[in-house]
């Protein structure tokens, strides 16, 4: 039995904010045990993206640009430290 395009929708939705929740969680426990790491993790996401913004792409690769941006981005924001008590 098939399910409708909107139902398998919803589901796909709820298995990607299930998993987000998942690695927000990770990241939190990684600060607590190994903060030295994670500080030198998110140099490297900060570097990765200062890199990725100075880099030419061919012809009709500007829309890839965009969508490796994005995901830098998210990465270096979900390495930063947070203060004890802030939410994620």
């Amino acid at each position: 039995m098939k399910e409708d395009p909107q139902s398998e929708h919803r589901r796909l939705v709820a298995r990607v904010a299930t998993l987000e929740l998942l690695v927000a969680d990770l990241i939190d426990r990684l600060w607590q045990v190994d903060p030295a790491g994670m500080d030198a993790l998110a140099r490297t996401a900060d570097h990765d993206l200062t890199l990725q913004q100075g880099r030419t792409m061919p012809a009709g690769g500007e829309h890839q640009r965009h969508r490796l941006q994005a995901v830098l981005q998210d990465r270096r924001r979900k390495l930063q430290r947070r203060r004890v008590g802030e939410p994620a």
